[in-house]
């Protein structure tokens, strides 16, 4: 059974790109980051972290959480604490 928290457990996946999907039982709908990116949250999760977007529903805005590690963020935080050393 998919758990939010535990991203190994996601079935879902989304289109061409096979990222990872999970629609939690508020219905929100998260994404996994694409590692094939150039942002710094793309190059984190080639480094082998977990990493997840929180959207208000599939094809909905982004509300501001992210999941990283199996635990939930606000961008403020996860910048904080993943990206302060980074360049």
């Amino acid at each position: 059974m998919a758990k939010l928290t535990d991203m190994d457990s996601w079935t879902d996946r989304l289109g061409h790109t096979k990222l990872r999907t999970f629609t939690d039982g508020e219905g929100n709908f998260w994404l996994e980051q694409n590692p094939s990116k150039a942002s710094k949250w793309a190059k984190l999760a080639r480094e082998g972290h977990s990493i997840a977007w929180q959207m208000a529903s599939a094809g909905g805005s982004y509300t501001g959480l992210m999941l990283i590690d199996g635990e939930v963020y606000d961008t403020h935080d996860a910048a904080s604490k993943f990206l302060k050393d980074r360049k």
